[in-house]
């Protein structure tokens, strides 16, 4: 037996042994190494996926309640003050119907004081009528009838004839009484004693009306008060002498040709009637309106009218605790405004709106309970309470749901990790240690580190494409360097036109209109990081300003470099003495000298002298402004447009003027306005345009701006914007007095 070679053997079945032992301890490493690394992983997800739902948990509770307080709080406020406008509103054009009611009396009360004035002025014009009078009237009676002052009136022909000429103002009585059926008598009295009336119902029951031969009339406060007026005037209520219960009289004088007083007409209105019109029609039922005299008396409320009798009823009166103090807020305040006012004893707010009445010493207050409007609100914070209770058990439902789920896949990834560990273990070895130390140098940042592993398997091909993806991410990262680089640098040159650009561009609006007779107001949006147009106001002299509005063609870098060269050689040349087509022409050789790109500008320059409102303009190839004149609309003016500048050298523009009043507004643009375009390719065009300008034409510049782009960007919707927006607008307010006719526009 050869014993070296059975020492040969036995020394390769020790090292055969040893080396299956050292794979074998390096299988069970690598099989709990994963395992560990598995739960590791499990147990750090299970926590920060815990963490991190309680946190969002938290601070979405917080954030929640936080938005839900503020919004509610928000709406509070906004719905308070929109209910203050409204029931303010309400009471003012309430007392605005009441007054134009009460105007209308006047009116008739003048007509029947002209009529009588004519009556006897022209006499002889006028067919004599029969006229009753006596102590009673018969049942039915529906004509004037006569009533004497007192028994010392001699009723003899002279008497009977002037009651028989006034009594054609009857027809004219018979026509206001059916226009208006709450006035429950007319009458004309007259310094001589006598007193034509005109009552529909006063003998339209068997009672009638027994007393009707003599009344003391001139010692009424009707009388005294019409004798005292210059022209019609209302007289307090009372209760009528007649038995037509309390009434309100409206009196109105006439006089003889050589201007001596001759006498009185007179309406009585029902009180029941128009104060109950005033006070109940069409009310809330929450709401309560007030009628008030000027000395602070109820004359009615909703659902009642107070008496002369009852007239002891004022504010603060124990019935009306909730008013306590508003007799004296009303006396400090002007005619009409609106306040709110706890109730001591409920703690119910109310609001109190009051406005006169005009024509008559009324006002009418409505008082409001805030109550009936904060509803809503109440129920959104009863809503957002319940649910972030909601919320919260959401979340801890979601919460023990994603502890379940972890723990069953910590338990299904245990037994999955420990069978393949088993099964790939064996398969790896010394080129994956190798593979992993360099990646690792690679991941340090060493990437001209290249594997030396080189195996006829899928480690091998993993060594492969690792190489490739060194070499790959060394070029990657070059080429990245390189084009953040350009980025950063084009970003930083973008950036630094952008803000020239924007600080080129005046937007002290209102240190430049403070204290002056006009408003002012521009806007310009890009289309992109820098624009091609350009807005300028400027003062030349103590009374002229100039208005620029420009837009260069092309777009970018170049575009903003031109406007703002044609910018600064516009203001540069536009000084006192030099006319507005002189600015362009001279500009215009400066665009054009070594203008090699030849690249222009549209433009539209106004020099406004701010005392006259004297406009002259000039019109380089640029869109028609907009001018409206006092209470008018915006319409296009179509001005001559010369050639834009920089286009030819040697161009000559006319100059045109026309006159701003009082009143008047110009509004300028470039043609991203009209041109704006939305989906489906359809322009904005100049009549949106216009439609947007007079939507409220006569307010200020910088709402009119702000209008007419809401109506662009509601056009354009999502559409990409094209091209630069830029709009001014100019209102003239005029000086005290009011300018020649003959400063008309002339273009």
């Amino acid at each position: 037996m050869n014993h070296k070679n059975i020492r040969t053997r036995l020394r390769e079945h020790i090292n055969s042994r040893r080396r299956k032992k050292s794979n074998s301890s390096f299988a069970r490493k690598l099989t709990g190494m994963t395992l560990c690394v598995a739960i590791a992983a499990i147990i750090l997800s299970t926590v920060v996926c815990v963490y991190a739902l309680r946190f969002v948990h938290n601070e979405a509770e917080t954030e929640s309640i936080k938005f839900g307080r503020e919004a509610a709080q928000k709406s509070r406020v906004a719905l308070r003050d929109s209910f203050r406008n409204n029931v303010k509103n309400t009471v003012c054009d309430r007392a605005n119907i009441a007054g134009v009611k009460f105007y209308t009396y006047m009116e008739d009360a003048e007509y029947l004081a002209a009529y009588a004035e004519e009556i006897l002025q022209e006499p002889g014009k006028f067919t004599r009528k029969d006229i009753v009078w006596g102590d009673g009237l018969p049942l039915g009676y529906d004509s004037m009838f006569l009533t004497l002052c007192d028994e010392s009136i001699d009723y003899d022909e002279k008497n009977q004839a002037k009651a028989g000429i006034l009594s054609n103002i009857e027809y004219i009585c018979r026509s206001i009484s059916g226009r208006h059926p709450e006035i429950t008598a007319l009458y004309i009295a007259t310094e001589e004693g006598l007193l034509l009336t005109y009552d529909e119902n006063v003998s339209s029951t068997e009672q009638g009306i027994a007393n009707t031969k003599y009344y003391d009339f001139k010692d009424t406060g009707w009388y005294q008060l019409g004798k005292e007026s210059p022209g019609p005037v209302f007289t307090k209520h009372y209760k009528d002498g007649f038995g037509r219960g309390d009434v309100i009289t409206c009196v109105a004088p006439f006089h003889y040709k050589n201007g001596e007083y001759a006498g009185c007409v007179a309406l009585d209105v029902s009180t029941e009637e128009i104060f109950s019109d005033i006070v109940s029609k069409g009310m809330n039922e929450s709401d309560l309106a007030i009628l008030l005299d000027n000395q602070g008396a109820v004359l009615a409320e909703t659902g009642k009218v107070y008496t002369e009798d009852e007239q002891d009823m004022t504010i603060g009166f124990v019935n009306y605790p909730g008013l306590y103090g508003l007799k004296e807020i009303i006396r400090k305040y002007a005619e009409s405004g609106a306040l709110f006012s706890t109730d001591p004893e409920t703690r119910e707010e109310y609001l109190f709106a009051y406005s006169d009445i005009d024509y008559v010493n009324l006002r009418l207050v409505i008082q409001s309970p805030l109550s009936s409007v904060m509803g809503p609100i109440n129920s959104i914070e009863n809503e957002i309470d319940q649910n972030t209770g909601l919320m919260n058990q959401t979340i801890e439902t979601t919460i023990e749901s994603v502890l379940v789920t972890c723990f069953l896949l910590f338990f299904i990834l245990s037994i999955i990790s420990m069978y393949v560990a088993g099964k790939v273990s064996y398969n790896l070895s010394e080129p994956l240690k190798v593979l992993a130390g360099d990646m690792k140098k690679i991941s340090l940042g060493n990437l001209d580190h290249r594997t030396l592993v080189n195996t006829n398997d899928e480690i091998g091909s993993l060594a492969v494409s690792f190489n490739n993806m060194a070499e790959s991410l060394g070029k990657y990262q070059a080429d990245l360097k390189e084009a953040i680089s350009r980025e950063e640098r084009t970003a930083t040159e973008l950036s630094l036109a952008t803000d020239i650009q924007a600080h080129m561009l005046p937007v002290d609006f209102e240190d430049f209109t403070k204290g002056q007779n006009f408003d002012l107001y521009a806007t310009m949006t890009p289309a992109k990081e820098v624009a091609g147009d350009f807005y300028d106001f400027f003062r030349i002299d103590d009374d002229n300003i100039v208005l620029v509005m420009a837009d260069v063609s092309g777009k970018g870098i170049p575009a903003a470099l031109f406007m703002m060269i044609s910018k600064i050689l516009i203001k540069t040349n536009a000084f006192p003495g030099i006319s507005p087509s002189e600015v362009f022409r001279t500009v215009n050789d400066q665009l054009c000298d070594n203008n090699k790109e030849d690249m222009f500008v549209t433009a539209w320059l106004a020099k406004i002298d701010t005392k006259t409102g004297k406009v002259t303009a000039v019109n380089a190839g640029h869109e028609y402004p907009a001018l409206k004149g006092p209470a008018e609309s915006f319409e296009l003016m179509e001005d001559d447009h010369g050639l834009p500048l920089g286009a030819m050298e040697g161009s000559k523009y006319k100059e045109y003027e026309f006159c701003l009043k009082a009143g008047g507004s110009l509004f300028t643009y470039t043609d991203g306005v009209p041109e704006s375009t939305n989906a489906e390719d359809e322009q904005f065009g100049t009549n949106r345009m216009l439609e947007a300008l007079n939507i409220d034409p006569g307010a200020d510049p910088g709402k009119i701006l702000r209008a007419v782009k809401e109506k662009i960007d509601l056009f354009v919707g999502d559409s990409e914007q094209f091209d630069d927006i830029t709009m001014l607008g100019f209102s003239y307010r005029g000086n005290s007095t009011e300018q020649d006719d003959s400063q008309d526009a002339v273009i």
